[in-house]
């Protein structure tokens, strides 16, 4: 610890005011980082919400896709008839 400086007593006391100043302002910067860290939480969650939702969207499609593909298949291909398997 320096010892005190008779002509310079005035700046090494501290204002209450000048603490309460610096403090508050030490909690507005906290607080904007927590809102730009929040920011970005936000809209990584959005987007991964929509990139689930698509992914949803085209297996559903996807699944659609193949049903009618299948119908189609089974109405195209040709019915036993029953004099094929009664010939030897």
């Amino acid at each position: 610890m320096s010892p005190p400086v008779p002509g310079k007593a005035e700046s090494t006391q501290t204002d209450p005011g000048d603490l309460a100043r610096v403090l508050e302002l030490e909690l507005l910067q906290k607080r904007a980082a927590r809102q730009r860290a929040n920011a970005r939480y936000r809209a990584a969650r959005g987007l991964s919400f929509l990139f689930l939702f698509i992914i949803i969207l085209a297996a559903i499609g996807a699944f659609f896709f193949l049903l009618l593909r299948a119908k189609d298949a089974a109405a195209n291909r040709p019915g036993r008839s029953v004099t094929s398997e009664q010939q030897p």
